[in-house]
Formats: structure tokens, C-alpha cells, sequence
């Protein structure tokens, strides 16, 4: 097959994401694979991006994986970046799916391009499935371009060949906001279980990081949103603290709160027991997290993460690590009990939860036996690439 990505994040700068595992696992499965995405404002790039720009045998996860990387020409100054992608992409999407014979598009864009790509696909008479992974319009802080962006949201859950949800919450959005029962089906979230296994503990990494044997280590990974709930994990702290003395907090991501964060941790004069990373290149991000006694998932529950699963829980859970969340609608709905590796607490509570968690190790042992073997069971891209093939495949030959 000849199946065209369509992201409306920058391919290269972003975090390794879905996108990125299932277009390079197709390429290794013999599928010819392209990709096209929306660069982030970059004054080095200014002139070079002002024509398409087109990058082969491209990968960012699997050194044996080889795709077709798409920049469509855009001006590459913050403001400016997304509005001329949104003006220029359709074009290169149209040329792309005529030039390659494009089978399948599998879209993860919706203000920038996904609506240039719904009308290439149906005047080319291509099916076009979205992958629903959130609810893209409450990401838009600003008011009127929130209001597109639901527009838009809608018209694609509306007029694509399929919708592959992550969550059944999610799943009943679409519903809602016009997909046919149908054209809608519940796919779970992936990970690649040759990077997010047990591993042997890295002891040069531990020192380098200031994480001693005796140190009982919480850990959080990711990009640090403003609901994250880190915020609040910080101030309280002092509580763990007072019953268990050896605890750290790891926290192994940057993004939009990154500095906010580390200025409240300089405030609260926590250096040696908060750990700032940054973002991390995610093929050794098991290293980081077989460090950890109780990885976290503290987000704020609110639009935004209601209806979500944080992939980062899958991970935990691969790595065998028990797991601690805020209980996420989305997150309890896939994950009911502590039998799949997870226990639910309130934000507020987490300080309580935490200390009560780490008080009874035999217990987190057993949550983490159970969260790896629901995790390699479900979520491993290496059978759910092959369903997804399968699918795309009966959706061209209707």
C-alpha cells in the first residue's frame, strides 16, 4: 500500500509520537509511506522553506525504518508559520497522493491541514481515516480560533471514511459531533514494547541524576501542560517528605510549563529532591523510568483530559511500574481497577495516596506485575500495526 500521514505538528522538533512509530513499522512492513507535517517558526529555515521541501528515507524511531518526510512551504515566523501551511499544504497534499498513487490517508491533522486533506481525499475518491486521539479545539486558547477549530473538528468527524477513537469517551465526541456508528471504531493506543520493557537499573545514570539506592523515586514523563498537576505534587511534597525523608520526584519532560516549574522548585529551594530533565530522547526512556518505586500521572481533570488516555500510563505499565492517576473518565473507563496495574486517587489526595502506596511494596509489586501483562496483551504496535493494515486494506477495496 501507498498510505500518506498528515500531522499538523513539526515531524522533526515534536516528541516521538503514534505518527511517528506507525509510519515508519509500515515502511518496515514493506508499505510505501509519506508524510507531511506543518514546520514550527525557525528564522534559520526562513528561505529554505519557502518551497517544499521533501526528505527520503527518513526515520526518527527505528534505524531500519525509511519514509517520505513533506514540509509544505510555509513562512516560518511564530503567527505566520500555521496560516500559510493552512493556505499552501492542500496543493502538496493533492500532488503527493496523484504522484504516488496514494492508497490511504491516515490523518492526525485538524485546523492546519485537516480539512485540505478531507477535500483532496474526496475529490481523488481515496478513503481517509482520522485518528481521534483528543478533543482538538480545547487545546485553542484563543476564543475565535477555538470556535474554528471546533468547525472544523466537526466537519471531519463528520465526512471521514473512519474514525479510530483511543478512548470510548472519545469515541461518543465524535458521535456527537456528527460520525456515523458506523464509520467509528474504538483502536487502542500503542507502544513499542522493544523500548518500554523491564531493564536492568542504570547505575551511572542514577548517580549522574542524584538518585542514590536508598532514595524511594517518584516519576512523572512527559510534556509538562499546565495540567500537568506537577505544580501541586511540588508544594506538597514536604508532606511525603515527613513520613518518607528519601523521596524524589523525577521528572523527565519539558514543554509550555517546563520554566514555570523549574522556577517553583528554585523558590522552594527543592533542587535535591526535584530532578529536572527536560525531554529526553524516548528510545531510552526506560531507563529512566525502571528508576522510579511509583510513576504518576497527576493531570488536572478537565476538558482537555477528561476523555483521554495519557500514553505515559501504558508505558509505566510495560516497563512494570505501578501506576498512580487522577481518574481520568477516559483513563477508568479502559483501566477499571487496580488488576490493570492502576490506582485512582483525587489530585488533592495524591500526598496520602502516595505515602500509603510506598508503605506496602509486595502490593506495588503486584500492581506492576499486572500492568505489564495488561500492557504487552494490549497495547503492543507490533500486533496492532498488522490489525490496522488490515483494516486500511478492506477500506480501499470497498
Amino acid at each position: 500500500m501507498n498510505i500518506l500521514f498528515i500531522h499538523e505538528n513539526d515531524w522533526n522538533k515534536k516528541i516521538i509520537y503514534e505518527p511517528h512509530h506507525l509510519s515508519e513499522i509500515f515502511s518496515m512492513k514493506g508499505h510505501n509511506v509519506f508524510a507531511i507535517d506543518c514546520k514550527e517558526p525557525d528564522s534559520s529555515e526562513l528561505v529554505d522553506n519557502l518551497k517544499t521541501q521533501i526528505i527520503n528515507n527518513y526515520n526518527k524511531v527505528y534505524d531500519d525504518a525509511s519514509i517520505t518526510l513533506i514540509h509544505p512551504p510555509s513562512i516560518l515566523i511564530k503567527g505566520l508559520n500555521r496560516v500559510t501551511n493552512f493556505l499552501s499544504c492542500k496543493k502538496v497534499i493533492h500532488d503527493t497522493v496523484v504522484k504516488n498513487d496514494i492508497d490511504i490517508i491516515f490523518l492526525y491533522g485538524v485546523a492546519t491541514n485537516g480539512l485540505q486533506a478531507l477535500s483532496v481525499a474526496n475529490d481523488l475518491k481515496i478513503p481517509i481515516v482520522f485518528r481521534e486521539l483528543d478533543i482538538s479545539h480545547k487545546f485553542v486558547n484563543i476564543l475565535i480560533l477555538k470556535q474554528i477549530t471546533k468547525i472544523i473538528e466537526k466537519n471531519i468527524l463528520s465526512n471521514v471514511t473512519k474514525v479510530y477513537s483511543c478512548t470510548p469517551g472519545l469515541q461518543r465526541y465524535s458521535f456527537q459531533n456528527g460520525t456515523k456508528e458506523k464509520n467509528s471504531e474504538y483502536f487502542p493506543l500503542g507502544i513499542n514494547t522493544d523500548i518500554f520493557k523491564p531493564i536492568k537499573r542504570d547505575e551511572r545514570l542514577a548517580e549522574s541524576l542524584g538518585i542514590k539506592n536508598t532514595d524511594i523515586v517518584l516519576i512523572f514523563v512527559g510534556t509538562l501542560y499546565t495540567f500537568s498537576g506537577l505544580e501541586y505534587i511540588i508544594k506538597n511534597l514536604p508532606i511525603i517528605q515527613n513520613q518518607i525523608p528519601q523521596i524524589k520526584l523525577l521528572i523527565v519532560g519539558g514543554g509550555p510549563n517546563y520554566n514555570k516549574i523549574k522556577d517553583l522548585v528554585m523558590k522552594k529551594k527543592m533542587q535535591n529532591y526535584v530532578i529536572l530533565t527536560n525531554f529526553i530522547s524516548q528510545k531510552v526512556l526506560a531507563s529512566y523510568i525502571v528508576l522510579a518505586d511509583l510513576c504518576l500521572n497527576p493531570f488536572e481533570i478537565n476538558a482537555v483530559t477528561n476523555q483521554i488516555i495519557p500514553i505515559k500510563i501504558i508505558e509505566y505499565m510495560a516497563c512494570k511500574k505501578p501506576v498512580l492517576s487522577t481518574p481520568l473518565a477516559g483513563t477508568k473507563e479502559l483501566l477499571p481497577s487496580k488488576n490493570y496495574g492502576v490506582i485512582y486517587s483525587e489530585l488533592m489526595d495524591f500526598p496520602k495516596t502516595i505515602i500509603d502506596l510506598l508503605s506496602d511494596m509486595d502490593n506495588l509489586s503486584e500492581l506492576a506485575r499486572k500492568g505489564y501483562a495488561y500492557s504487552h496483551e494490549n497495547h503492543d504496535w507490533s500486533v496492532l500495526s498488522n490489525i490496522l493494515i488490515s483494516k486500511f486494506k478492506k477500506l480501499i477495496t470497498k
